[in-house]
């Protein structure tokens, strides 16, 4: 009994698929206004969430590892600045350092600066002795390096201790901003489009009343009533999905120049990404379950009010 069964859901799903796209076709100035509309309403998170993915690969790719600069105070000398060097180096957190005493300092200015003979004339080395400290993994937390920072500091004989990437944890900050704005315009797009669905579905149903009401004199059921409908508002949604998806890649392609411009003057190597398979394919899938979620209030409802009316 099931293969008849199954046949005959398969045969009704065609029909009904052709009917659909009969309807659709014939008022096709409509159905291309109400996928453009969907269409729109779901590019803005879409490049909202590549402009996320996108920043967060570049906070990702040129994220370097973290390194404190620390520099000692220059009345020091080499004899005391090697006490604190030992000091620095058996801090908690410490991993490895790298001491730079204050004639290296000097003689690496005067190698790569070009003013060696102007500094000869100099009655003191202005420059102070540095070291740079790699902290462990477990120091690499945000809040540990400010803990290793500020203990850093309190060593005798530390001038000032510098945090290289306090730039790039902005960075990261501003990420996290545009996430949240991501995550709230794709709260507010995703009720544009159960609208959008909801009122093409609640004029297809009240133009629809005298067909409506044959069928339910035919012993229609209300699932087979509603099946059009459905398929409508998934149709809608999938393509609006898909019309989505070749805007946002216009978007990326329009921006790509200027990255490539940003790219060049820092001298690194980074470009613009759209949306991947797996996210093409979350996106019509959530579509989808949103054309079909919709179409289904909307029209059980109606189609329940037309039945009280009558």
């Amino acid at each position: 009994m099931s293969r008849p069964t199954d046949a005959s859901f398969f045969v009704q799903t065609a029909y009904t698929l052709r009917a659909v796209w009969t309807d659709l076709w014939q008022r096709k100035f409509g159905t291309l206004l109400t996928i453009l509309v969907i269409a729109v309403s779901l590019t803005i998170p879409t490049v909202s969430y590549l402009m996320w993915k996108n920043l967060h690969l570049a906070t990702t790719q040129f994220y370097p590892e973290s390194e404190l600069t620390i520099y000692l105070h220059k009345n020091l000398s080499e004899e005391d600045a090697n006490l604190v060097v030992e000091k620095i180096r058996q801090q908690e957190g410490v991993e490895s350092l790298n001491y730079v005493s204050r004639q290296e300092s000097l003689k690496e200015f005067k190698s790569w600066s070009g003013f060696g003979e102007e500094l000869e004339i100099l009655d003191d080395n202005p420059l102070p002795a540095v070291v740079m400290v790699k902290p462990t993994s477990e120091f690499n937390v945000s809040e540990k390096r400010d803990e290793l920072r500020t203990n850093l500091t309190k060593i005798k004989g530390v001038q000032e201790v510098r945090l290289d990437n306090d730039w790039m944890e902005k960075l990261t900050a501003l990420s996290w901003l545009i996430a949240h704005v991501a995550i709230f315009c794709t709260v507010l797009m995703t009720i544009a489009v159960f609208l959008v669905i909801g009122n093409s579905i609640r004029s297809d149903v009240y133009s629809s009343r005298s067909s409506i009401d044959v069928m339910k004199l035919l012993g229609a059921t209300d699932q087979f009533i509603l099946r059009p409908y459905l398929y409508t508002g998934m149709i809608y949604a999938v393509l609006g999905g898909l019309v989505a998806a070749i805007f946002s890649s216009f978007i990326i392609s329009y921006f790509t120049s200027a990255v490539k411009y940003v790219t060049d003057i820092f001298a690194v190597q980074f470009s613009l990404n759209g949306l991947g398979v797996g996210e093409f394919v979350f996106l019509l899938v959530c579509c989808l379950i949103m054309g079909y979620v919709g179409a289904w209030i909307v029209a059980k409802r109606h189609i329940t009010l037309l039945d009280n009316h009558n």
